[in-house]
């Protein structure tokens, strides 16, 4: 963003987002992370939000960290499920 737009937004962060801290894809660039932070970007004029911002943290331990739409990324789901308890409690 410019300069200009910048002074036109307010910038905070959504720390409830239901993908923060987890380990999501990203399709657009192929790559799968960790959601770092979202922010979102509020117009000062109407007070709605702009737009969202994942920070994004790679898991390839690359050291490359990106963002990324929220909306966009896949949560990563489980390769296989946990084996059920096999114990007996009483």
């Amino acid at each position: 963003m410019s300069a200009t737009a910048e002074a036109n937004v307010w910038v905070t962060e959504d720390t409830g987002h239901r993908l923060l801290g987890q380990g999501v894809a990203h399709p657009a660039s192929g790559r799968r992370g960790t959601v770092g932070a979202v922010l979102i970007y509020i117009s000062k004029l109407t007070g709605r939000p702009v737009r969202k911002v994942a920070h994004m943290r790679p898991m390839d331990h690359s050291g490359r960290e990106w963002t990324a739409d929220p909306d966009t990324l896949q949560p990563l789901r489980q390769i296989s499920p946990s084996a059920p308890d096999s114990g007996k409690r009483s």
